[in-house]
């Protein structure tokens, strides 16, 4: 028999044990469009968004929902083992239990494998999706057993389970039907339009689209939505199973049927992953297996985006999966950890360069819509984090002929924001400083809106905005010195707006104030976004009042994962992020953790600090947090209270982004190595 233990290379590594007491735990896998595969470790579907083969129509985004799941059965001779499990409606009991004939499951770098033993065959798993293209492979390959005298018959049913809706949508009676050939499985939508093909190497039996109801999808329940749907089994393959006999599924959206080989795909996903390892170890020699393991999750969230001509692409980065698009604000913040820190420059330059066709009024889009409408521009953040994205790039890089070409975009952008944009959005004269916002608008990062309330609505001079702003003038003046243009004006603004800054800090409190002139005056909330502020490059407050901010938010918003987003000594503090999306969504911003932030607040301290070695200590404990929910990956946000439940997305872009932005950047001054 081969050996079948796990290899001690594999940092997420699960084992049966491990898997029956976290049925739930996650994996995901992504194509570079805005398409994915992704369910539990289980087999069980949990969310509405967990399926094999969603992809994009308006890449990347209008997502269609199109296989829910393959259901397995192994026969040897005459015994069958159902490796499938289901959550049914008005049934406490899970069937069939698949999951416990998984021996283990671990990330091949970032293809999800499972090793299941069925009495003593031993059988691998795979699923992975090609690059750029709208397909997923589904892979069983026999790789050991321990028969010692007679070898009994082996054989693999797999039965193929369709749908056909919005990944937003549940659906009763989905509507698809399939036609069988010589070759493949195509399967057509209500309007006799082909909407997607099965290929194998495995025969396939045709069966006549039995409807399977009541699926329960648990993770729903829990959230206040509907969670009740039902599926088509659309096909059936079966194939005997050899040793080292790899029988595979394929399911396939691209107009030409190009289907390759599985262990050529693998070797395309491997390859573009050594690009991203090889760029980052040339740059941090301090590389701990866990970080390795977070950067194989990189080009996940890196997607193509039509251009504003339409007559080619380019990239942007999907904020989070499984249900966010991409976001101005989210983009620019994970540009750094993704594209620079990863040495992936022509990337960067292609999301700047793809954003600056944009701007509008002196503004980037906040998102864009599903349903390839025009962008919205809701958003008083996302332009200044282009800005910062941009002379980031320039620090990595010294393109200095990309920031001339960019120089008329970042003018406009600041002679908007001083004759004043949308939303109420300008630059008071009297002190320099951005004001955002009036009723009803949610223009930060805090932009949680149910119907006409806003949770947050921190209309005035909020923060960060203003840090940001400082920020913008200041590498702007730089810019303009370099490339020998006309500065004085900028230069002037910037120096307003530093000593201005200074209104921020609350003397009594010990810490800034997080929105001026608001409507019932200074917001005295602490809250983490001064954080922000001192992360940056340029920030103006002295070295008592920074220590003092770090104390205070340490005190009360820092946790293992992240940051509150307010105070738990707050009134209005809010420490679990549960219940219908009403509760949610006030507690989104009062109290729950989010992940993007304890990369900040290590960059933070380590500038003000320059203790490297405690600095990055607050990054370790998200070492345990990728073997948790979804694997390989940091989740968007978590409960304000111990123990820190995750929720949210379990793949958030820039909680990954400034994770590994962080490590880059402090760990080039500690003074061991980490393994």
């Amino acid at each position: 028999m081969k050996n079948t233990t796990l290899s001690k290379n594999n940092f997420s590594t699960f084992d049966n044990n491990q898997i029956l007491k976290n049925l739930d735990y996650e994996w995901l896998v992504t194509n570079g469009l805005g398409g994915y595969s992704s369910g539990t470790i289980s087999g069980i579907l949990n969310r509405r968004y967990h399926g094999l083969f969603i992809t994009p129509q308006n890449p990347p985004l209008d997502r269609r929902y199109y296989v829910s799941k393959i259901e397995e059965t192994i026969f040897i001779n005459d015994k069958e083992f159902l490796l499938s499990a289901n959550r049914w409606r008005n049934s406490e009991a899970i069937h069939p239990t698949g999951y416990q004939y998984i021996d283990s499951f671990f990330l091949d770098e970032n293809i999800p494998t499972w090793i299941f033993r069925c009495d003593k065959l031993f059988i691998e798993k795979k699923i992975f999706m090609p690059l750029k293209k709208n397909q997923v492979y589904i892979c069983y390959k026999v790789i050991s057993h321990d028969y010692a005298d007679i070898i009994p018959n082996f054989k693999i049913k797999c039965d193929l389970f369709v749908n056909n809706r919005n990944i937003h949508e549940i659906k009763k009676n989905p509507n698809i039907f399939a036609e069988f050939n010589s070759k493949d499985v195509e399967f057509f939508n209500e309007n006799k339009e082909k909407i997607f093909e099965s290929f194998s190497n495995m025969e396939f039996k045709e069966v006549k689209n039995i409807t399977y109801i009541n699926y329960e999808l648990l993770e729903e329940k829990n959230r206040g939505f509907d969670y009740v749907e039902d599926h088509i089994l659309g096909a059936s393959f079966s194939s005997n199973l050899n040793i080292d006999e790899v029988n595979y599924i394929v399911i396939n959206a691209e107009k030409q049927n190009n289907v390759e080989l599985p262990y050529k795909i693998i070797n395309e996903i491997k390859i573009s992953n050594k690009v991203i390892i090889d760029g980052w170890k040339e740059k941090v020699h301090n590389t701990p297996k866990w970080i390795e393991q977070l950067l194989y999750s990189v080009n996940l969230f890196i997607v193509n985006r039509a251009k504003k001509n339409n007559l080619s692409s380019d990239k942007t980065i999907i904020a989070g999966y499984h249900w966010f698009g991409d976001w101005g604000r989210d983009t620019m913040i994970s540009l750094p950890g993704l594209c620079l820190a990863t040495q992936q420059y022509h990337i960067a330059r292609e999301i700047l360069e793809n954003y600056a066709q944009y701007i509008d009024q002196g503004m980037i889009p906040n998102r864009f819509p599903d349903n390839n409408h025009l962008p919205d521009y809701n958003t008083a953040d996302a332009t200044f984090w282009f800005f910062e994205a941009v002379f980031q790039y320039y620090f990595a890089t010294k393109d200095l002929d990309f920031l001339k070409f960019l120089y008329p975009y970042l003018q406009k952008i600041i002679e908007n924001h001083l004759k004043g944009t949308r939303y109420n959005i300008y630059c008071d004269p009297n002190d320099a400083l951005i004001y955002a916002g009036e009723n009803g608008t949610q223009l930060t990062w805090m932009d949680a809106k149910i119907g006409d309330y806003v949770v947050t609505p921190r209309v005035g001079k909020p923060i960060e905005i203003n840090a940001l702003w400082y920020n913008a003038l200041t590498n702007f003046v730089d810019l303009c010195l370099e490339l020998k243009y006309p500065h004085e004006k900028y230069l002037q603004i910037s120096q307003t707006v530093k000593k201005n800054l200074l209104l921020f800090w609350n003397e009594e409190l010990g810490y800034c104030y997080d929105v001026l002139n608001s409507k019932d005056g200074h917001d005295t909330s602490l809250r983490p976004n001064q954080i922000i502020a001192l992360s940056l490059n340029h920030c103006p407050f002295s070295a008592f009042q920074k220590k003092s901010i770090l104390d205070h938010c340490g005190r009360s918003l820092l946790t293992y994962y992240g940051l509150r987003s307010l105070s738990k000594d707050s009134k209005d503090y809010k420490g679990l992020y549960i219940g219908t999306p009403w509760d949610r969504d006030n507690a989104y911003h009062q109290g729950t953790v989010w992940g993007w932030l304890l990369g900040k607040y290590a960059i933070a301290f380590h500038n003000v600090t320059k203790n490297a070695n405690v600095a990055i200590s607050f990054l370790e404990p998200l070492e345990k947090h990728i073997n948790q929910s979804g694997i390989g990956f940091i989740s968007e946000i978590f409960d304000g209270n111990y123990p820190f439940i995750a929720r949210g997305c379990i793949a958030q872009a820039w909680s990954v982004a400034e994770t590994l932005n962080a490590w880059s950047k402090i760990s080039k001054h500690l003074n061991q190595k980490i393994n």
